[in-house]
């Protein structure tokens, strides 16, 4: 009888160590491991604004921000962000990886008119 249960935990535990080295890695959706190395260039991506009063999302681009040289693109990256209502989409700033950058320049904008500011702190 004691040798029954031996034989049945020797099998249980050879079991578990074979579906522990198949279920090796993860994923979670929406994220993913990058490695970087310094000097790698790292993109800023922008989301849809949403105001606290009306909960309606209002494009990033639709008030005066600085926009991307090379054109406004969606980059949504999974289902989950499309199905909440995100706009994911690329902006002008750029990064490098493990260098201390200030007072770069990215753009210049004119002043906001009254009706521009008001649309930013509706």
């Amino acid at each position: 009888m004691g040798f029954s249960i031996i034989f049945k935990l020797i099998i249980l535990v050879l079991i578990s160590c074979w579906v522990l080295e198949i279920v090796d890695g993860y994923y979670l959706p929406g994220s993913f491991p990058n490695r970087y190395y310094v000097g790698d260039q790292l993109s800023v991506k922008v989301n849809s604004l949403t105001s606290i009063d009306t909960e309606i999302p209002y494009g990033y681009y639709t008030l005066h921000f600085c926009k991307p040289s090379e054109g406004i693109k969606d980059s949504a990256e999974n289902l989950g962000e499309l199905l909440m209502g995100d706009r994911i989409e690329n902006s002008p700033y750029r990064f490098n990886m493990f260098k201390n950058e200030s007072e770069i320049f990215l753009c210049k904008t004119n002043p906001l008119s009254s009706n521009e500011f008001k649309m930013l702190k509706k």
